[in-house]
């Protein structure tokens, strides 16, 4: 899988940098273990076991073979007293050897000059998270949801007023979030610009993120223009797996980008690939169901409608009322 050079780099900076600390942190303990002059003698009769094992092979004999076994069973002894020594004195590894975060490749990335799947792990973390810093997107959180921007009169088409349907949305999707499993069911957020749709994702989206969920989060424009400059060769990247592979995906702004052959079917494999994976989607849009069939087709509407749970959003538009109340205090 193909990756832009930035998230290379960023690898191959990480495993040298545990690399670098596992050898660290055995220097470390060596010099500390150094202050007891037995495991200075200890280790001083192992060094000099190569010379030993020399002058055998050189006088040779007939006990060449049972001499070279006695000095390996001194060395195991040594070896062993240490390692006794060592944990002894509290350390939390008792060897001198370093201790690395992958024991396959020892924190170089690779085995047998291929990719080690410590290094195919971080390539895809990385990835996702350079995915979600170029989104530009802060995350925001439930608590900071004002329900006051939210009519109180009784509305005959919702049965309740827009504040008691959007105290439920809301509620539902804080439990989303704050629970997420892969189990959880697809979302369609759907309602006018400006009734919170955007808040309310991205509080999942970090709800998820606090429970250890893979999150990914976008504009669906910007997302695609991303997956088609790389599959026609105008960038580096791996986009599209990341979006399949992730644990939630959430696209902003369904139908706000342009209309065009290939954004349809990216979409679509997109939508379709995360159903049959199980994995679930959050998608907000201004889009009715209406709108959505004409903008996308069957194909596209019917995985929305079919598979997706529908929360309506109401409302008037809280930027302006916020925007309105900014300008009269001011005023």
């Amino acid at each position: 899988m193909a990756y832009s050079k930035e998230v290379y780099e960023a690898v191959g900076a990480e495993l040298q940098r545990r690399r670098a600390d596992a050898e660290r942190q055995a220097s470390e303990r060596r010099a500390r273990m150094r202050r007891n002059p037995r495991v200075v003698e200890l280790e001083h009769r192992m060094a000099s076991s190569m010379r030993r094992v020399a002058q055998v092979v050189m006088e040779g004999g007939d006990r060449v073979e049972e001499r070279m076994e006695e000095i390996r069973r001194e060395n195991r002894a040594a070896g062993a007293e240490i390692a006794r020594l060592i944990r002894e004195a509290g350390e939390p590894v008792d060897s001198f050897a370093p201790v690395y975060r992958c024991a396959a490749c020892e924190d170089t990335g690779y085995v047998s000059g291929r990719s080690c799947a410590c290094r195919e792990a971080l390539l895809r973390e990385y990835a996702a998270e350079e995915l979600r810093g170029w989104t530009g997107m802060k995350l925001c959180s439930f608590e900071t949801l004002d329900l006051q921007f939210y009519g109180q009169e009784f509305d005959e088409r919702l049965g309740c007023s827009p504040r008691q349907a959007m105290e439920d949305v809301i509620r539902y999707c804080r439990w989303y979030g704050t629970s997420f499993a892969l189990s959880h069911p697809n979302l369609l957020l759907w309602g006018a610009t400006g009734t919170g749709k955007t808040h309310v994702s991205l509080a999942i989206a970090a709800a998820a993120c606090e429970r250890g969920a893979n999150v990914v989060y976008g504009s669906v424009q910007l997302l695609l223009r991303k997956l088609e400059a790389e599959h026609f060769g105008r960038a580096d990247g791996n986009t599209e797996q990341i979006l399949l592979d992730c644990d939630l995906l959430i696209l902003v702004d369904l139908g706000t980008e342009f209309a065009t052959p290939f954004y349809t079917s990216a979409l679509y494999t997109l939508i379709n690939g995360r159903m049959l994976s199980g994995r679930p989607t959050v998608i907000s849009t201004n889009l009715d169901a209406k709108a959505i069939y004409e903008h996308y087709g069957e194909q596209i509407a019917s995985r929305l409608m079919g598979t997706y749970e529908p929360l309506l959003f109401v409302g008037r538009d809280v930027r302006q009322q916020k925007l309105q109340r900014r300008l009269h205090e001011e005023g």
